[in-house]
């Protein structure tokens, strides 16, 4: 025991002079009018021959640290469209403000977009400026181009989930909220592949997206329009959009408001095949309209140069205009004659979203460590209407209406160390209050969860690592049909980065994570309303699912900035899925009911390549497979492996004029009780800019696709789909941006919780 104490005094005496001897060299990086300046890359160089000693690159306040350096050598301070700055070292120091000076020579070069990408413990962050990417048409092409991350049918997916995402730190409900956003203002981009501080039950990673101000005060803003027609069924969608952005003395604002006017429009056929020996066919049509208006408003006021009060305010209102028309052919067993119905199943929808979102932040030293308090209300009201007419007599009704009210408050305290070290700490309450109403049935669910967290990151040398552990409490009760369910669970979920940096001048290195995560309660799935996807099939809800927990195992590695592969391994107990089953009182109806499984195990794959063929083109391959093992209480299914590929490219032919060219594949698989066959298409997009890039045309085309052919094998049946929808489509868009007076620069925002969601069947 001596010993070990005596190994464990001289250790922390060795590290203790260490300290002492090898301090830290910090600055801050600012541009001509003295804001700071992110993602510069900070080299240190040997005095004697210029050799690269070590580096690092600024954060969102323009600050630096190079971690504990005793060495006496010179610091080189470059970024896209500045002229670099060199600055001697006569040992450790802090070395101030740098300011650098903007060279516009610079600026119509066009750089790889690897060099840009600057890795962390967590993940990496991105200054796309310069890069080429952000003439990209939409900021869902602009993300397709950074690793780990996919596009598939309009949504960004990080590692093949859907991350959590911030704009100027307000977590969005939708991604169709990105649609505000030109890539052109996007200023940097954070990327997390585990999410740190947003509760045990965020599986998806964390986006964290920075637009440009503009400085000094002032308003700058922009309106668009979108059009879209489909070659087959002509005009289906428009959308005018509205952003502005200003400031007045300590107060800032921004704002955005978007309407859609879209068809939500499928052709489609179904097939349903009964061990009895009856069958029925189907050949549907849906030709629904919906109508979209959102707009957020956020405020903040500069109290002091310390603390910021923030509040944001969102709405949403939905509307939906729903007809499917369907040809039904039924078979029956024997050599009964086959019969045909025309059933038409319409009714409308209506959703309303108001959220309201108030943060307080107070920075607490000079090195950037901060307090954040943080207050959520969310509030969604959805009605849906459904009505079936079997050759024009009224055969079935029904009608639901949910609500949902959420209040969340999370404080969190981020300590910054010397040496780039970062201590974040936090807690987390969440209430959600559920209830629906169908034919009289009410439903409610009282939902709570309590979390708080710590996670640790850090450097030494060309290790860089983190460590997080969260404490998370569930629960809930539910009364449904005059009965009431009730659990709750304790959770504690660890989570673990490790980074070593090969060559960091060649982006060379290998990484490790690990997270452990709980899914959200399944408060979701308590509807009993039986909601019609087709005349002979619904989907119910089940008040008795339990919640899921899940390990995921992953490895890294990025070779030169250009390739990159990851190993993935998942293990998830009670995961929920979908049984399929006949309906007792019509052997003819189907239906799908959520129910727990005992265990899925997932081995995943993925490898990228970016590459600059010349300074003009831009282009991403990448490629990724998955087999999925799961186990029910009745039976063991192991899924065929499946491949997703998908090729991105973007063309700045002039600084004005420029082109895309995307496509993507994915192989037949199988999962569950589900089996797909291959899908596919190929998008292309042209643009030009005019009047000093105020006035901005383009044109994007979905030119091919193959549509989904699916099975699903269920309790006494067998059902078939296929999409038989002709996709080529073109959507004209035009874009003027304006500005005026001084520009400024935000200076905080509020955070928002996420859109509530329900557990789906996948199709």
């Amino acid at each position: 025991m001596t010993k070990r104490v005596f190994l464990f005094i001289i250790m922390f005496l060795g590290y203790s002079l260490e300290s002492i001897v090898a301090q830290d060299i910090s600055g801050t990086v600012v541009d001509e009018n003295n804001h700071p300046i992110v993602g510069v890359n900070v080299l240190l160089l040997s005095k004697a021959d210029s050799t690269y000693l070590a580096g690092t690159s600024t954060n969102n306040d323009g600050n630096f640290t190079l971690n504990n350096r005793n060495d006496a050598g010179i610091l080189m301070f470059s970024f896209i469209g500045y002229h670099s700055v060199y600055h001697s070292l006569d040992g450790n120091e802090n070395v101030g403000t740098i300011k650098l000076q903007a060279n516009d020579t610079m600026l119509d070069e066009v750089t790889v977009v690897g060099s840009r990408i600057i890795n962390n413990a967590q993940g990496y962050s991105i200054h796309p400026s310069g890069s080429g990417l952000e003439n990209c048409n939409t900021s869902q092409e602009l993300f397709a181009f950074l690793p780990g991350i996919s596009v598939s049918e309009n949504k960004i997916n990080l590692l093949d989930k859907l991350p959590v995402i911030y704009v100027n730190g307000i977590k969005i409900n939708s991604q169709d909220e990105l649609a505000a956003i030109l890539p052109k203002n996007i200023e940097n981009i954070e990327v997390d592949y585990l999410a740190i501080g947003e509760g045990a039950t965020t599986k998806g990673g964390v986006i964290r997206i920075t637009t440009k101000k503009s400085k000094d005060g002032g308003y700058s803003g922009y309106l668009g329009l979108n059009v879209g027609a489909m070659t087959a069924y002509g005009y289906n969608n428009s959308s005018p959009t509205f952003v502005f952005d200003a400031s007045i003395g300590k107060w800032s604002f921004s704002y955005y408001a978007i309407y859609k006017h879209q068809q939500l429009l499928e052709d489609a056929m179904y097939s349903y095949v009964y061990d009895t020996g009856s069958q029925t066919n189907t050949i549907s049509k849906t030709r629904s309209w919906s109508n979209v208006f959102g707009n957020r408003l956020n405020i903040s006021y500069e109290i002091n140069n310390k603390s910021t009060f923030a509040i944001s305010e969102y709405v949403r209102n939905v509307t939906i205009k729903n007809k499917q028309n369907s040809i039904v052919e039924t078979i029956m067993g024997g050599d009964e004659e086959a019969m045909e119905n025309n059933i038409i199943i319409h009714g409308p929808e209506s959703q309303f979203v108001q959220q309201t979102v108030a943060k307080y932040i107070l920075t607490t030293d000079d090195k950037g460590s901060k307090l954040e308090m943080t207050a959520d209300y969310y509030h969604q009201n959805h009605q849906i209407k459904q009505f079936e007419d079997k050759d024009d007599i009224r055969s079935y009704e029904n009608s639901t209406q949910e609500k949902t009210n959420m209040f969340q408050f999370y404080p969190k305290y981020t300590h910054k160390f010397n040496g780039g070290k970062e201590l974040i700490v936090g807690a987390d309450y969440q209430f959600i209050r559920y209830n629906d109403e169908t034919a009289g049935l009410s439903n409610n669910a009282d939902a709570h969860s309590a979390s708080a967290y710590a996670n640790f990151t850090g450097m030494t040398k060309s290790l860089m690592y983190s460590a997080g552990l969260t404490l998370q409490y569930n629960r809930m009760e539910v009364e449904t049909a005059n009965m009431t369910t009730f659990f709750d669970d304790v959770y504690l979920c660890p989570q673990a980065n490790l980074v070593w940096m090969i060559n960091p001048q060649r982006g060379t290195m290998l990484g490790v994570m690990y997270q452990c995560s709980v899914s959200d309660m399944p408060y979701s799935v308590i509807n009993s309303y039986k909601n019609f996807s087709t005349p002979y099939h619904y989907t119910t809800g089940n008040p008795d699912l339990i919640t899921p927990t899940t390990h995921e195992l992953m490895a890294r590695f990025s070779i030169n900035r250009h390739i990159s592969m990851m190993l993935m391994y998942g293990h998830e107990n009670d995961p929920i899925y979908y049984e399929h089953g006949i309906n007792d009182q019509n052997e003819n109806i189907t239906w799908s009911r959520p129910e727990n499984g005992k265990y899925r195990r997932m081995l995943g794959a993925r490898i990228e390549f970016s590459y600059n063929p010349t300074k003009w083109w831009n282009t991403k391959i990448q490629a990724a497979a998955i087999q999925d093992y799961f186990e029910s209480k009745t039976e063991t299914l192991k899924g065929k492996w499946g491949g997703k590929f998908w090729w991105n490219n973007n063309f700045n032919f002039t600084s004005t004029f420029g082109a895309s060219l995307n496509a993507y594949w994915e192989t037949g698989t199988s999962f569950e009780n589900y089996y797909w066959q291959p899908v596919g298409n190929v998008q292309a997009s042209l643009w030009k800019t005019l009047f000093n890039d105020k006035l901005r045309l383009s044109l994007h085309s979905n030119i091919w696709a193959k549509g989904r052919k699916s099975k699903t094998e269920g309790d006494e049946y067998t059902s078939y789909y296929h999409n038989v929808t002709k996709p080529t489509s073109f959507t004209f868009t035009v874009t003027w941006s304006f500005s005026g007076g001084k520009n400024v620069q935000h200076r905080a925002e509020a955070e928002s919780i996420q859109q509530y969601k329900k557990i789906e069947e996948r199709k």
